[in-house]
């Protein structure tokens, strides 16, 4: 995927993200999304806290938990 592919991310505004921010809009995307945003950060900034992020809601969407609301709870 290169740079000018990033307006098909399943989130158009992901490199703007904060990671907080990122763990709250991933709850909405399925693992495949995930995949994706992976790959994209491997192949751009890759950093360490994002990966992490992504994988772990990744691996809970491997066990079973379905995709959610991506809004922060109030």
């Amino acid at each position: 995927m290169s740079t000018a592919d990033r307006g098909e991310l399943p989130l158009p505004d992901y490199d703007e993200l904060s990671v907080g921010t990122l763990e709250h809009r991933i709850r909405e995307l399925s693992a495949e999304d995930l995949t994706q945003l992976l790959h994209y950060e491997h192949e751009h900034a890759d950093r360490p806290m994002v990966v992490q992020v992504i994988t772990a809601r990744k691996h809970l969407l491997d066990q079973g938990v379905t995709p959610s609301g991506g809004e922060p709870r109030a």
